[in-house]
């Protein structure tokens, strides 16, 4: 290769991935605040569905910005919380399998079968439901808020995927 063709290239190269990595940096923005409040409240009760249910809200967002979210996958997750939610047993039966979901969440990134992103969303959420000293009642209420939470998600993905955007 011709010396100047093969710095251009070089350059172009360069420049390509600087503009790449800005780009996926905007794009992710809007995910990264909403995980920052997620990280932000001591227990998920404390978000509001008005701030994720909305047209404009947390949910709504996140399901814009994850085009590249596999329906299916989304669905898969859904449905074991669903599973876990339809049990409504005691905190410490429902406990170990929301624990669970975490591996499964992994190993769905590592086979990149899920965006980062919606694993480090589910990851937020699922830190801030089994928190602190907080009794087992206060633990299936921020359960429950978070399952509503996800099925807004899953909502506003079936919008967004119906309509092409």
């Amino acid at each position: 290769m011709h010396p100047m063709l093969n710095e251009y290239s070089q350059e172009y190269r360069k420049n390509n991935q600087s503009r790449n990595k800005n780009k996926k940096q905007d794009n992710n923005s809007e995910i990264d605040k909403i995980i920052k409040k997620i990280e932000n409240v001591s227990s998920f009760s404390e978000i509001k569905p008005k701030d994720y249910a909305d047209e404009d809200g947390y949910a709504a967002i996140i399901a814009k910005e994850l085009k590249k979210l596999n329906t299916n996958q989304l669905r898969k997750f859904f449905g074991a919380v669903r599973n876990i939610e339809k049990k409504n047993e005691e905190w410490s039966n429902i406990e170990p399998e929301l624990y669970l979901l975490k591996p499964k969440l992994a190993i769905s990134l590592g086979r990149n079968l899920i965006p980062e992103d919606f694993f480090k969303v589910m990851n937020a959420c699922l830190n801030k439901i089994d928190v602190g000293e907080t009794d087992d009642d206060e633990k299936k209420e921020n359960f429950n808020n978070f399952v509503k939470f996800f099925e807004a998600i899953v909502a506003y993905h079936k919008y967004y995927e119906s309509i092409g955007e």
